[in-house]
C-alpha cells in the first residue's frame, strides 16, 4: 500500500468512526424525544404545603441516607451509616433488615428495577446485585470521570435505565449538571447525555417565574433524583428544601420550596406506584418520613364514559 492509499484509508476509517458517533448519538437523542412524545402523561400536581401523612421513623430507625420504592406499600432503604440495606413499609411504619453492606465502603445512594439492586457509593463506583440473593458477591463498575462527582442516580421506569445526576464546576465557579443513562445489560454509562443545565439557568428560571430581586440568588444543591411514574418529569431535591422539576429534553417546569417546618433536613426522596411523593429527611432525633398525595387532574372534557 503506498503513503497515499495508506492516507485515504486512514481519513475513510476516522471520517467513517465519526458518523457511527454521531449516529449513535442521535438514536439517544432520538430515543428520548420519541419516549416523550409518546408517553400519556397523566395531570396532576403535590400540594407541598399539606402533606397526607407525616410519620416518625420507628424507634431505632435512624433517618436513611438513600431510598427508591419497591412497590406501592414498601421501599429500600440505606441505613443513615451506610452499613446495611433494609425494607421499610410505609403503611405499617415498620421495617426490616436485608443485609449488611461493606464497611469499608460509604454508599450514598440506592436505586431498583426487577431484583437488581444498584448501590453507588462515594468513590464513584457502582455496584450490582440481585435482591433475592443479597449475600452473593457484587459485580462492580467504576464511573470515575475527571472534574465531575456522580452524586445522584434512579431507575427511569417509563425507558427501562438508570439515571444519574452528575456535578462539575464552569468557568466563574457556577454549577453545571449533567443528565445521563446507563443500561442495565451493558452496565455502560452513554457518553451522550440527556440533557445538562447549569445553575445561572435554574436561577435565572426562578427570578423570572417567582419574582426575585435581581441581586438575590439561590444556592441548589442535590440530594436526591427521581422520575415521576405518571409524568415522566424528574424531580431533583436539594438540602436547601427546594424541589426542582424537569420535563424529558430538560425543560425547567417548577421551582418549589418544602415547608421546612415540617422537614428540617431534607435528605431522600422516592415515588410510590400509586404516583405519591415521598421525602425523608436527615434529623437524627426525630427522623421523619412525609408522604404528599398526588392529586390528579381531570381533563376539561371530564372522565371517559365507555
Amino acid at each position: 500500500m503506498t503513503k497515499v492509499q495508506y492516507f485515504f484509508s486512514f481519513v475513510l476509517a476516522t471520517i467513517s468512526f465519526i458518523a457511527a458517533r454521531s449516529i449513535q448519538q442521535e438514536g439517544v437523542k432520538e430515543y428520548y424525544q420519541e419516549l416523550a412524545s409518546s408517553f400519556d402523561k397523566e395531570l396532576g400536581f403535590f400540594d407541598l404545603e399539606n402533606p397526607e401523612a407525616i410519620n416518625y421513623l420507628p424507634m431505632g430507625l435512624q433517618p436513611f441516607t438513600a431510598m427508591t420504592a419497591l412497590d406501592t406499600n414498601s421501599m429500600l432503604a440505606i441505613s443513615h451509616d451506610s452499613t446495611s440495606l433494609l425494607n421499610y413499609n410505609t403503611s405499617s411504619n415498620s421495617f426490616h433488615f436485608l443485609t449488611a453492606l461493606p464497611a469499608d465502603l460509604k454508599f450514598t445512594q440506592v436505586a431498583c428495577h426487577d431484583s437488581t439492586v444498584v448501590l453507588l457509593d462515594n468513590t464513584q463506583k457502582l455496584h450490582f446485585f440481585a435482591l433475592n440473593s443479597p449475600e452473593a458477591p457484587y459485580n462492580e463498575i467504576s464511573l470515575s470521570q475527571e472534574e465531575s462527582q456522580l452524586n445522584l442516580v434512579c431507575f427511569h421506569p417509563n425507558s427501562k435505565r438508570f439515571i444519574f445526576l452528575q456535578e462539575s464546576a464552569t468557568e466563574e465557579a457556577n454549577k453545571r449538571f449533567v443528565l445521563s443513562t446507563l443500561r442495565i445489560k451493558s452496565k455502560k454509562l452513554s457518553e451522550t447525555p440527556l440533557f445538562q443545565f447549569e445553575l445561572s439557568a435554574l436561577q435565572g428560571f426562578v427570578k423570572q417565574n417567582q419574582d426575585l430581586s435581581l441581586d438575590e440568588s439561590i444556592d441548589f444543591i442535590p440530594v436526591a433524583l427521581a422520575v415521576h411514574p405518571q409524568t415522566n418529569e424528574f424531580y431533583i431535591l436539594s438540602n436547601t428544601g427546594a424541589l426542582l422539576t424537569m420535563d424529558q429534553q430538560g425543560n425547567f417546569l417548577s421551582f418549589q420550596n418544602l415547608n421546612l417546618a415540617q422537614l428540617t433536613q431534607p435528605r431522600a426522596l422516592t415515588f410510590d406506584k400509586n404516583g405519591d411523593l415521598l421525602i425523608a429527611d436527615a434529623a437524627v432525633l426525630h427522623p421523619v418520613l412525609l408522604r404528599v398525595k398526588w392529586q390528579k387532574v381531570l381533563s376539561k372534557q371530564g372522565p371517559l364514559v365507555k
